[in-house]
């Protein structure tokens, strides 16, 4: 009885992971391929998602992937830690130092808020497309004072001066053949210029041109 239980666990388990493997197929003219970012690896700011794909046959390839991303720009504090180093005959120098082992500090916020993704999309090595969009903006006189008063009595932000959620849509849409060589698509999205990604929602479809 035991046996019986065991083997129809196993059978199920096993047919779960086909079902889990023919969910992680793209099959080409088949229907929309959605993924988040849990289906991404991480490598610093950079996020890759590969995926198999079936059934290029060296038709006319039509791919359309649509990434709606979110996350936290980033704003330059301008804090610089200070440090005097002693020279001889009684003079010091000033130079780099490292926190908290400051002389003194200075903090000169920028104005100049970013927040930049960037998509690339490969096929087997083969590239299908790239988009790249930003919402970057300017910052009053009033935030980039709140900003330096900020750092200056916390060492960093406190409180929201300045909101830095943002949200944007990138497009990879292309036509091109392959040669039956698109078996593994390669998806790739950066966050530029300390863009934190916090979130990825992202529709896959590959048709072909009849």
């Amino acid at each position: 009885m035991n046996i019986k239980i065991l083997m129809i666990s196993l059978l199920t388990m096993l047919f779960t992971a086909n079902l889990q493997a023919f969910d992680d197929v793209i099959y080409i003219a088949g229907s929309k391929h959605s993924i988040n970012k849990q289906a991404f690896s991480q490598s610093g700011s950079v996020y890759t998602a590969k995926i198999p794909v079936s059934g290029d046959y060296g038709q006319q390839l039509i791919f359309d992937i649509d990434a709606r991303i979110s996350g936290n720009g980033a704003i330059d504090t301008g804090f610089e830690c200070h440090k005097l180093y002693p020279q001889p005959g009684g003079y010091f120098l000033i130079g780099a130092g490292n926190p908290p082992d400051c002389t003194y500090t200075t903090v000169n916020p920028s104005n100049q808020f970013r927040f930049i993704v960037e998509m690339n999309a490969y096929c087997s090595n083969i590239a299908i497309g790239t988009d790249m969009d930003n919402r970057n903006a300017l910052l009053t006189a009033e935030q980039v004072t709140a900003i330096k008063n900020s750092v200056n009595s916390y060492g960093f932000i406190v409180g929201n001066p300045y909101n830095t959620y943002r949200s944007l849509n990138l497009l990879v849409d292309n036509t091109l053949v392959t040669n039956g060589n698109c078996q593994e698509l390669t998806i790739e999205v950066k966050g530029l210029e300390q863009t934190h990604i916090g979130t990825i929602d992202m529709d896959i479809l590959i048709g072909e041109v009849f």
